[in-house]
């Protein structure tokens, strides 16, 4: 058996009622008759017999998917052997990542249910679990052990609701997927060295927005960038120093706090605005979106910060480093430590969740839960895990010892739809260089675990994301320096925790109390 090739990491009120009154009532719809499928036969009664053809072999059975926008093309070579692979016919509505929820919200008031449902917020799917219309998929494992076993324990316990069941599989990535990464051809030209201190950092950062390091002759190089709403994530090598992360929760003296308004957070921002004065923070991340960060992060603009670890593959996962080498055939990156200087307890930059960013559910009230079950165990099988990114071995791709060679490029991947379906898929990094092996490696020394993640309560869906947004715009305000620190900081905690900050920290700790 090959390789996996993946990394093992250590461990508004409107769209509510629309939901709300249209689930009202929802229950199962049982009928006579099983169905037997090749991973495995459906518990009696969940499922209604699906027509045969005329050869007396079962005709494909037909499932609506509701799924984030990859441009699946209806018909395409990878949508035809996945449905030849689960005999089924797949309508995909795609609808784009950011529109998810309104779009499944308005969907599910009209009355259509699709039988496979994707949602990437934790607001949107604790409206899912509290009304009831979910599939728990750990009731079916037993015939479908591709399911079951594409997650670790420690993974489903994450992915387990608080009645014990578990409704979605996610996406499984390694994670971290940032790191701190510095533009080695860029030290070794300015003669410097990867800093380990905050006071080594700025003179780092100083030299690679102020000393023309591309010899270009303009000023158009950075520290490092970002874009709008993401939780000031690329700043995270400088609030860690300072001992915490905004939007993060961590655990401090054995109970939960929120790193927005940890005291070190105030001393950050200092430090962040004499940052953004000096001009050394690109100053468009405030307006940049994610696309256009990504392009100048493959231009090779910024040299010194949080970064994705993407930049270190150099079989051009998710092309950026075959762009980047086009701009600077000599450049090469390096990352580096957790800086100090600012706490006597620093941390490191934050981990996503292990439930995964996009996560995949069954309706309850699907007329074809068995199809629905072994479409998803076949994409979470080795097999079909792998067919969905690479294709079919000889025509697509080869194996070399145990790694995997392209047979075509991305273009060709893209026409074909391969590498388009994330329904509950494990990522895969078969073809990737040892140096993002080695990246992946490093990330783990420098990140800083989320001790709350997988725990589910409905404060966090009600008042947390609003929260986030106020400290979002209150830490830019203060960085940019439309908001004085001194006074506003303080004004800012206490906008916080009369938000409701204070009762969630409360209720989020008891919760996490429990569970350990």
């Amino acid at each position: 058996m090959r390789k996996q090739g993946v990394l093992k990491a250590a461990a508004g009120v409107m769209s509510v009622c629309l939901l709300a009154g249209s689930l009202a009532g929802c229950g199962v719809k049982k009928a006579e008759g099983t169905v037997s499928t090749t991973a495995g036969t459906a518990a009696e009664g969940t499922v209604q017999t699906e027509a045969k053809a005329s050869d007396d072999k079962e005709a494909p059975v037909k499932l609506k998917l509701f799924l984030t926008n990859k441009n699946i093309v209806d018909g395409s070579y990878a949508k035809k052997m996945i449905e030849e692979a689960t005999n089924t016919e797949l309508e995909i509505i795609q609808v784009p990542t950011k529109d998810l929820d309104n779009k499944l919200n308005i969907l599910l008031a009209s009355g259509e249910r699709p039988d496979i449902i994707q949602c990437e917020t934790e607001t949107m799917e604790s409206q899912l679990l509290s009304s009831g219309i979910l599939l728990p998929l750990n009731e079916y494992w037993d015939n479908y052990p591709n399911l079951k076993n594409a997650r670790d324990e420690a993974t489903w316990d994450v992915m387990r609701y608080s009645d014990g069941n578990i409704y979605s599989i996610g996406i499984k990535n390694p994670n971290p997927l940032s790191i701190i990464a510095y533009r080695k051809d860029w030290l070794d030209k300015l003669g410097l060295e990867v800093p380990t201190t905050l006071d080594e950092y700025y003179e780092v950062a100083s030299a690679v927005a102020k000393q023309d390091p591309d010899g270009n002759g303009a000023a158009d190089t950075f520290a490092f960038g970002g874009y709008q709403n993401v939780d000031t994530s690329w700043f995270d090598h400088i609030f860690g120093a300072y001992g915490a992360l905004p939007n993060y929760w961590m655990e401090k003296d054995g109970h939960i706090v929120n790193g927005s308004i940890q005291p070190g957070m105030k001393d950050a921002l200092i430090y962040l605005n004499r940052m953004y004065k000096d001009g050394l923070i690109d100053p468009e991340f405030v307006t940049d979106d994610p696309k256009r960060w990504q392009q100048k992060v493959k231009s090779g603009i910024f040299g010194a910060g949080v970064t994705k670890i993407h930049i270190f593959d150099q079989n051009n996962w998710s092309n950026y480093y075959e762009p980047f080498i086009q701009a600077y055939p000599e450049g090469e990156h390096v990352y580096g430590p957790v800086l100090t200087g600012g706490s006597d307890n620093p941390v490191g930059i934050r981990m996503a969740s292990e439930r995964g960013w996009l996560r995949t559910f069954v309706s309850k009230d699907s007329k074809h839960i068995d199809a629905c079950l072994r479409l998803l165990d076949y994409l979470t099988s080795e097999e079909g895990n792998r067919f969905a990114q690479y294709g079919v071995e000889g025509e697509h791709y080869k194996w070399e010892g145990d790694k995997l060679v392209r047979l075509i490029d991305d273009k060709e991947t893209n026409d074909l739809d391969l590498n388009k379906f994330f329904i509950g898929n494990t990522v895969l990094f078969d073809h990737s260089s040892p140096e993002l092996f080695d990246a992946f490696e490093f990330s783990h020394t420098i990140c800083t675990p989320n001790p709350v993640d997988g725990i589910f309560i409905d404060e966090l869906n009600d008042i947390y994301p609003k929260l986030k947004e106020i400290t979002n715009t209150r830490y830019i305000e203060m960085i940019v320096g439309e908001t004085e620190i001194e006074g506003g900081f303080e004004k800012f905690v206490e906008e916080w925790n009369s938000r409701g900050g204070d009762e969630l920290t409360k209720v989020l700790d008891e919760a996490y109390q429990a569970k350990k």
